[in-house]
């Protein structure tokens, strides 16, 4: 009989001991759900908010940044890039397709003047990453008198932006200096090393095989302060309305993956080698070196950029000339940017 009492309170011990590694199971279990429901409430709170992009150039690296860092997810967006070439980017944007545009003035500006509501929001740079190149013989800008340079087509930007420089050297086109229609940067750095004609303008890395071919660099546009518009912000008015938060966030993501860039060199190349699919460690020093001191800290409009883009369309389209250009752009995100800070 006693033996018999042992064994019953043993039992009663043992399962006593089992409800309570049940209890703490279940406990485990349900912290596990709600911790579980936390995190996927949490990933679906982030808000679709797709961003087309123009150009694969060095300029654009820092998408591969904020990429790589998860900076739009910390903003509670769910990133998506989309490439879009040439104007197709605005249409995409007017369609609703995407919601913000990285692209550079000109098809923004065309789309605004003819009716589309647009608004410039920031951008990445107010000046150019290109190089002014030359024969090597030819040591100064007043030496070009008489010579020939290489742009695009006659009409296109790349003619506006001759004789603008042109200009900033003192020069005439068409009377100092005769402009020619090469075609696209490979053919016009072809005739340049024929001696077809005896300038034109590069973009890194184009930039270093340059040097390596004893061309002479007259200038580096970024230093000479010529306005770009490379890498502007674009958004519907709608947007702005809709979705200051989100529009917020980007510009704070790309303020950080900027920071980024500029701090951390390693970081910076291995960003412009994944988005440039570019191997040579020559030429990612060379794109680094100069986007690294054109790319703003604060993510800013363009705004001298979009005016030289506008008075360059104005020339032929009475309706671009017409328009009114500040109502085109707003920095109250950036000057927030600018006044709360990176944290």
């Amino acid at each position: 009989m006693f033996g018999d009492k042992r064994i019953v309170k043993f039992a009663l011990d043992v399962w006593e001991l089992i409800r309570v590694i049940i209890r703490n199971l279940i406990q485990r279990l349900v912290l596990l759900i709600v911790l579980v429901g936390l995190l996927s409430a949490r990933a679906g709170a982030q808000i679709d908010f797709p961003i087309g992009y123009v150009s694969t150039g060095g300029t654009y690296a820092f998408i591969s940044l904020i990429e790589q860092h998860k900076l739009l997810e910390q903003e509670g967006i769910r990133p998506t890039f989309v490439y879009i070439g040439g104007p197709q980017v605005s249409q995409a944007l007017i369609s609703g397709d995407i919601k913000m545009a990285i692209v550079a003035a000109a098809s923004p500006i065309r789309a605004a003047a003819h009716g589309a509501d647009l608004r410039f929001v920031g951008g990445v740079t107010d000046k150019e990453v290109a190089s002014f190149v030359s024969a090597a013989n030819i040591k100064a800008p007043a030496e070009l008198k008489g010579t020939r340079l290489a742009i695009d087509r006659l009409g296109d930007y790349s003619d506006f932006r001759a004789r603008k420089v042109l200009e900033m050297f003192g020069l005439q086109a068409q009377k100092d200096v005769t402009l020619l229609q090469i075609g696209g940067q490979t053919a016009r750095f072809a005739a340049l090393r024929n001696n077809q004609v005896q300038s034109t303008f590069v973009v890194p890395p184009l930039t270093l095989v340059a040097r390596k071919a004893g061309l002479r660099e007259l200038a580096d546009l970024g230093e000479l302060g010529f306005p770009s518009s490379s890498g502007a912000f674009v958004v519907m008015r709608s947007t702005v309305e809709r979705n200051p938060k989100e529009i917020y966030g980007v510009l704070r993501a790309v303020a950080k993956a900027i920071r980024i860039y500029k701090t951390d060199k390693e970081q910076a190349l291995g960003a412009i080698a994944r988005f440039m699919r570019l191997k040579d460690s020559e030429a990612l020093e060379e794109t680094r070196r100069m986007n690294v001191n054109v790319l703003k800290d604060i993510p800013s409009p363009p705004v001298a950029g979009i005016r030289v883009v506008r008075d360059f369309l104005a020339q032929t389209d009475p309706e671009v000339k017409g328009m009114n250009l500040d109502a085109l752009i707003t920095t109250q995100f950036s000057d927030r940017l600018q006044k709360e800070g990176l944290k």
